[in-house]
């Protein structure tokens, strides 16, 4: 996904992305996110070793930028 995405863009999530990421990370989107759902950035927290997205639909929740690819173009 586009670390740098807007508030609204819209996100999917992964088979390969929910596998990925750190082991707190993957814990962290198994509890609330699903393959294949779709998800809207609220924004994002660009860091050196990963990149927090927060979502509309989860708040107060960072999930590793790995879970998602662009669900829009």
């Amino acid at each position: 996904m586009n670390i740098y995405a807007k508030e609204g863009h819209k996100v999917i999530v992964t088979k390969q992305g929910i596998n990925s990421g750190y082991d707190h990370h993957k814990k962290t989107a198994k509890k609330y996110l699903r393959v294949g759902n779709i998800y809207t950035v609220e924004y994002t927290s660009v860091g050196g070793w990963h990149t927090d997205v927060y979502l509309k639909e989860i708040p107060n929740v960072a999930f590793n930028s790995v879970h998602f690819d662009d669900a829009e173009s």
